[in-house]
Formats: C-alpha cells, sequence, structure tokens
C-alpha cells in the first residue's frame, strides 16, 4: 500500500513540530535547564533531583517527563511514516531497501527512547539512536545516489550532519554545546525529509 503524497508530507511536518512543541517542557521545567548544554532526553526523565542517570550530575526536573516521553514516539513514529513515504520514489533493490532501514533506525531510537527514559533503561533509551546516528550517513547517502530529484540536497544535508557529528565527538576532548548539538543534528535531520518530500511531490 502506498503512502499519499498528503499523508507523507505531513508526517514530516509533524515530524519538525517537535521543535516548536519542545520549548514548552523547557519552560516548564523546575530547575534551570540549559539549551546549550543538556540533552533532549532529560526532558524525559521521570525522576528529580541529582544523578538521575549514569554520567549526569547535575539536577534535573521535568515535571511533564511523561509527555514527552510520548512526544519522543510519536516523534519516531512520523518519522518512520515519512521515510518510508520517501522510500516510495527509490528503485526497489538491496542497496534501498538498506538504506531506508538505515535511516529508519533513528526514528526507532525516538520511540525507544520515549518507552525508556533515561532513568529507567539507558541501554534502551539510547542503543538504537546511537546506532542510528552512524547508519544515517551511509543510508542518506545511497538515497542521494538514487535520487533523480533532491539528490543534491540529500548530499548537502548528509555532509553538513557529518560535520555537526563530527563537532559532537570533539566534545569528548574541548567544550562543546552538545545540547544544541544533539537539536541542531535532528533538525537538519528532520528538515532534510520535510524538504525532499515535497520536492519528491512534485514529480
Amino acid at each position: 500500500m502506498r503512502i499519499p503524497k498528503v499523508v507523507g508530507i505531513t508526517s514530516w511536518l509533524l515530524t519538525c513540530l517537535y521543535f516548536v512543541i519542545e520549548p514548552l517542557f523547557i519552560w516548564t521545567s523546575t530547575v534551570p535547564y540549559s539549551y546549550l548544554n543538556q540533552a533532549m532526553s532529560d526532558l524525559g526523565v521521570t525522576a528529580c533531583g541529582e544523578n538521575t542517570y549514569p554520567s549526569v550530575s547535575f539536577e534535573i526536573c521535568s515535571p511533564y517527563a511523561e509527555w514527552m516521553n510520548i512526544l519522543f514516539i510519536i516523534n519516531g513514529i512520523t518519522f518512520i511514516i515519512g521515510v518510508l513515504y520517501l522510500a516510495q520514489y527509490l528503485e526497489i533493490n538491496w542497496r534501498n531497501t538498506l538504506a531506508t532501514l538505515f535511516i529508519l533506525l533513528i526514528g526507532i531510537g525516538n520511540i525507544f527512547s520515549g518507552i525508556y527514559p533515561a532513568n529507567i533503561d539507558l541501554f534502551w533509551h539510547s542503543i538504537f539512536v546511537v546506532i542510528g546516528m552512524i547508519t544515517i550517513f551511509p543510508g542518506m547517502w545511497l538515497y542521494g545516489k538514487s535520487l533523480a530529484r533532491g539528490k543534491y540536497w540529500t548530499y548537502f544535508c548528509c555532509i553538513t550532519l557529518f560535520v555537526v557529528t563530527l563537532l559532537i565527538l570533539l566534545g569528548i576532548f574541548i567544550y562543546m554545546p552538545l545540547g544544541l548539538l544533539q537539536r541542531l543534528f535532528y533538525f537538519i535531520l528532520f528538515i532534510w525529509g520535510f524538504i525532499l518530500s515535497i520536492k519528491l511531490s512534485k514529480a
């Protein structure tokens, strides 16, 4: 069954709306929250206090964490629908199928992040996201090679994501605004899908 254009484009629009809704959860945090330095996952932590999950010593208290986790799940679902919509415009072969699976891991990771908050089970919270942030590059590159429309847009976004990822890794050694970089990674990815869906729908 093919995904209709209106469903495909709307799914990407809803995915992008994450960045409109997230500030509401930041504003309702009962302790200071750093948009620049804290992970998006901190807004879904279901316990208040310090050391709520490994490697995090600062205080976290997000009173609407359950709703934030629902947002993660919905975001993952709309992302998956959006990617499957884009996949319809590719030739059916094993390379494109593999590329689609590589990209889908990000959406699967977002769903798992919502089901397993960082303070409940950090492994399942992050494993698919971490893997997806690696597989996204060959996935998008293969998409670029296969697309007749939106090829160079896909290459541009893939390279930009790679630079952002390098900066995140550099944060292991020197200070980097990791919270901002994480959001930039997702923002570029979501905008890529939204604009590509529009480009392909015009074909």
